[in-house]
């Protein structure tokens, strides 16, 4: 399973969406997961990808990371 894939697994665990129906290039707030859900969002990813720093994703969650792709960005980076 590809980083890309686990990430819209998650992403689909705040939607009545299918994974494959997530677009990591939409802005990740409001269009699949509410700022009231962040901190939960977080923690998930973090679970996935231990070697991440939490407080940093946490503090830049839905402000500099807006899309899917953002993410991933740092995680793919994190696999290297």
């Amino acid at each position: 399973m590809t980083n890309q894939e686990k990430l819209q697994k998650i992403i689909a665990a705040y939607t009545p969406l299918d994974y494959t129906q997530i677009d990591l290039k939409r802005t990740i707030k409001d269009n699949y997961i509410a700022s009231a859900f962040k901190d939960n969002f977080c923690h998930d990813i973090c679970i996935c990808w231990r070697s991440i720093d939490t407080t940093q994703l946490r503090n830049d969650m839905f402000v500099k990371l807006k899309t899917g792709d953002d993410i991933l960005k740092i995680l793919n980076y994190l696999v290297l």
